[in-house]
């Protein structure tokens, strides 16, 4: 069995300064959250979004939670991109709540989908 695997959740946003919720759940034969990537079309889309996100009930992370702490550039490898939870997180089929607020800086480029990866771990 996989030891990890990078679930895709995808996040369509219709317009500038839409706040858009979704739901969803975690992979069950995983254990825990270990990661968490976003990956935004354009960087400008990426400066002054926020990200709010719950797995399980746990707040992972507030509502005002600045997306570019949890994104990164081209010229990071593919193994540094994911923000690394150093506490225990649990996932295995829980719940997973949220909501993405477009920052509204440009008038141009939508609808588009942002991306939110999450790296999953089975501690067995």
């Amino acid at each position: 069995m996989k030891s990890h695997k990078y679930q895709l959740i995808r996040v369509n946003v219709p317009e500038p300064g839409a706040s858009v919720r979704f739901t969803g759940e975690t992979d069950q034969s995983f254990d825990r959250l270990a990661g968490i990537f976003v990956a935004m079309p354009e960087v400008v889309k990426e400066m002054g979004a926020s990200l709010g996100l719950k797995i399980g009930g746990q707040e992972v992370f507030d509502d005002d939670h600045d997306v570019r702490l949890i994104t990164c550039g081209r010229e990071v490898s593919p193994n540094d991109k994911f923000f690394q939870f150093p506490e225990h997180i649990e996932a295995g089929g829980s719940s997973i709540e949220g909501r993405l607020v477009d920052a509204a800086n440009t008038q141009e480029g939508y609808p588009y989908e942002a991306r939110i990866i999450l790296h999953l771990v089975s501690e067995s």
